[in-house]
């Protein structure tokens, strides 16, 4: 039997925000998926455990906008818009000496749309054997930062044929 030496494929997360993804996969070798396991009564609070990757059924790999993320920001570009309107039609009737902080309107229109145009993440599911889901997803802002790790995800998984891609959400 030969026997294959287990390689470093990617980190998903890094140690410094375990804290903020319990119960998330934080990484993947060649022979196993790396699941971090929120620990109840531990000083450390979580731990990592081992899967192994031959028990995976398939790797699902979904490029989504969060919803929240798109409400909010074309809220506050209907916000800033309708702010925009009702100074244009009271503009007459303003008392002088009336100061209208434009950049701000400006800086919270950049914010809006870039909520609305830039909301993209990642999610990864991996689907076991024993019908048990480990998934990953990564924040809102970093689809660019995380795009060469999934990226790696993704090799690997069509490596072993255990690929698919899910649909853009």
């Amino acid at each position: 039997m030969e026997s294959t030496k287990e390689e470093f494929v990617t980190t998903l997360i890094l140690p410094d925000e375990y804290s903020h993804h319990l119960n998330e996969v934080s990484g993947l070798t060649t022979e196993s998926i790396i699941f971090l396991k929120r620990k109840f009564f531990s000083r450390v609070g979580h731990e990592l455990i081992k899967y192994s990757l031959n028990d995976c059924q398939s790797i699902i790999v979904h490029d989504e906008r969060p919803l929240h993320r798109v409400v909010f920001g074309f809220l506050l570009v209907s916000l800033i818009a309708f702010i925009f309107y009702c100074i244009y039609l009271y503009w007459a009737s303003l008392e002088p000496g009336t100061k209208i902080y434009i950049g701000l309107f400006g800086l919270a229109l950049f914010a809006g749309f870039r909520w609305i145009l830039g909301a993209r993440r990642h999610r990864i599911i991996f689907l076991m054997k024993n019908g048990k889901k480990l998934i990953w997803k990564s924040s809102a802002g970093d689809f660019q930062v995380k795009e060469k790790n999934v990226g790696l995800v993704s090799k690997l998984a069509m490596s072993r044929n255990i690929y698919k891609s899910g649909k853009s959400i």
